[in-house]
């Protein structure tokens, strides 16, 4: 399984202090990564672990088992804009991007969340505040490829997860208020009236 890390990109619907079920799917940790094409590099590095993991699973026709996989959207890097199931609509923050989805089952170990100093972030509170939908965020996958009773595919479990930076909030939704926002509306503590 190819275990590699995807720097510096914008998170949605993260699934990060809770597994979440999406539709009619089983509950899970995890989220979808905006992953721009400008960005060969990390591009050539998805295709690469894809193609390799589709090689070890099955052989000789790894590669066109990729290709077929990739034309039913039955991988977890498409290289194209991730969209609404419902309406059609490309989710906002993805238009002109490809996507890389991920997720780990809730009776897997859950992914480590980490603020941009290294410290573990354990309570769903602070997960929340810190990781929403695009925040950039440096993540730790694991791609592998599935070959059982539910079929084929080439998936990506989430490993761990560390904020980078606020990013741009999607969904229309603004940054949330800080402390320093309200500092001018703020009453003296009896402890700061006590010094002067």
């Amino acid at each position: 399984m190819a275990i590699l890390f995807v720097k510096n990109v914008p998170i949605a619907f993260p699934a990060l202090a809770e597994a979440q079920a999406i539709g009619d799917g089983e509950p899970a940790f995890g989220g979808r990564f905006v992953i721009d094409p400008a960005n060969k590099a990390l591009v050539a590095e998805l295709d690469a672990a894809m193609l390799a993991e589709a090689k070890a699973k099955w052989k000789e026709d790894g590669e066109a088992v990729l290709a077929m996989l990739t034309e039913e959207g039955k991988v977890c890097f498409e290289k194209k804009p991730y969209r609404s199931k419902k309406t059609g609509k490309v989710y906002a923050g993805f238009e002109g991007k490809y996507n890389l989805g991920a997720r780990t089952p809730a009776n897997k170990p859950k992914p480590t969340v980490f603020d941009e100093y290294g410290k573990e972030l354990s309570t769903k509170v602070d997960i929340e505040r810190k990781v929403h939908s695009g925040a950039e965020v440096t993540a730790k996958v694991e791609i592998w490829a599935q070959d059982n009773s539910y079929g084929r595919r080439i998936n990506c479990s989430l490993l761990g997860v560390m904020y980078q930076g606020e990013g741009e909030h999607f969904g229309g939704g603004s940054a949330p208020a800080s402390a320093d926002d309200f500092g001018g509306f703020a009453k003296k503590s009896a402890d700061a009236e006590s010094v002067l």
